[in-house]
């Protein structure tokens, strides 16, 4: 009768133990699952930012841009007509 105690305290205690350390485990999963979608929404803001800066970029080396800039500062004038050459 008191080994039947005995085990009944120590199989209580046990799942106490298991029970707290179940909670602990869910906390720390709670909290690197909101550390996750905050790292995720900052790639998110970094890669729209990363299209936007390209988008930029490619407007500013644009084929249009870069013959108003040879025109206006450096001068040139566009060709009006290509002639074909035969070599």
């Amino acid at each position: 009768m008191l080994i039947r105690t005995k085990i009944n305290i120590a199989l209580g205690l046990l799942i106490i133990v298991f029970s707290i350390l179940n909670i602990i485990w869910n906390h720390q999963s709670r909290i690197l699952y909101k550390e996750s979608m905050n790292v995720k929404t900052n790639n998110h803001r970094i890669i729209s930012i990363h299209k936007q800066l390209l988008s930029e970029y490619s407007k500013k080396i644009s084929g249009d841009e870069i013959q108003t800039n040879a025109e206006l500062e450096l001068g040139m004038k566009t060709p009006e007509k290509i002639k074909n050459i035969d070599l």
